[in-house]
């Protein structure tokens, strides 16, 4: 098998990192459909409401030379460590939650998510349904926790929020962003 020429080698007993290429638009669709054929509520639902609060986050700026900037860290106060934590917080347990209810659901959309994690690492389809089970679930695991992902899946639950749950479809929700 292939893996060596497609990961960095962890340290310790870490698995091994699969090298992700960024997400680019042409990936949202495929996201998408995979989230479409998940049920997105159950996700936002599993998270304590005052956690899915802390989502709308945004971390301190100042004005510098008439433009906004993100604040250094050093000079933030008690409180906006604190959001900024709950945030975090909120983030890792809601994309936990859908990681757990993508592996429950793999068979209505193993297709989609091979094709999107295939595309993410630069191989063929082949290569993914030959990784050992193992390997297979660290990369879907690195693919769903990594910060792209996680900003794009926030900004589909804000908007489901907006929405309200009578419209449940995520493909509903990124029509609004058109």
């Amino acid at each position: 098998m292939e893996t060596m020429n497609n990961t960095i080698q962890a340290v310790g007993s870490e698995p091994a990192a699969f090298v992700l290429s960024p997400l680019k638009s042409t990936d949202v669709w495929q996201m998408v459909r995979i989230l479409k054929r998940i049920d997105i509520m159950r996700a936002v639902k599993s998270i304590d409401p005052k956690l899915l609060e802390a989502l709308d986050y945004k971390k301190p700026t100042m004005m510098q030379d008439g433009e906004e900037v993100p604040l250094p860290e050093a000079q933030w106060t008690k409180a906006q460590k604190k959001a900024h934590e709950k945030a975090q917080e909120a983030t890792d347990q809601l994309l936990w939650a859908v990681l757990e209810i993508l592996m429950e659901n793999i068979g209505a959309c193993e297709d989609d998510v091979n094709k999107m994690l295939a595309t993410g690492i630069g191989k063929d389809l082949v290569f993914i349904r030959s990784m050992s089970a193992n390997d297979y679930i660290d990369l879907i695991a690195q693919f769903v926790t990594r910060e792209e992902f996680a900003d794009f899946f926030m900004h589909a639950v804000k908007l489901l929020k907006k929405m309200g749950s009578s419209r449940s479809s995520i493909a509903s929700a990124v029509t609004l962003v058109k």
